[in-house]
């Protein structure tokens, strides 16, 4: 999914993520009810509103004031530049997304431990460690735990 983000940048977009591209920027939504539309500008139809402190995988920008943009769950748009705030930069091969739906991700790596969260199908997680048949993850709004490896899939 996060490939066909990649690959289906539009000719509008100046800076663009590629399949071999190593790292990827993360921005933070600045302003409660930030609209993603389907083009680069305010003539465009609203694909959804994103919350304020709402993390998204930051995609480039258009010569207008507009950003390519993907959420968690895979919506992509542009909004408004001036909406958005930088907040890190992970390497592209961290980012993963599930492939089940309601996929539980757990407090230890366990499937007996606590339940951390129930993740949608193809939400996308960061992994930062992989140990045996088990990945530590986190998603963009802060959730850690641990997910069973065969229930994530490399996006790109």
């Amino acid at each position: 999914m996060l490939a066909m983000l990649m690959m289906s940048m539009t000719p509008m977009a100046a800076t663009s993520l590629s399949a071999k591209a190593a790292s990827m920027k993360i921005v933070k939504v600045n302003v409660q009810g930030g609209r993603l539309r389907e083009g680069p500008s305010a003539d465009y139809d609203v694909i959804t509103t994103l919350k304020r402190d709402q993390k998204i995988f930051y995609s480039g920008k258009t010569k207008n004031a507009f950003s390519y943009v993907c959420t968690a769950d895979g919506k992509k748009g542009f909004i408004y530049r001036g909406f958005l705030s930088s907040y890190g930069t992970i390497r592209t091969e961290q980012v993963y997304y599930t492939t089940g739906r309601n996929v539980r991700m757990y407090k230890k790596a366990s499937t007996s431990a606590s339940r951390a969260a129930t993740l949608r199908q193809q939400q996308y997680v960061i992994v930062y460690k992989k140990s045996g048949s088990w990945a530590y993850v986190r998603t963009l709004d802060g959730t850690a735990g641990y997910i069973p490896l065969q229930h994530l899939h490399k996006a790109g």
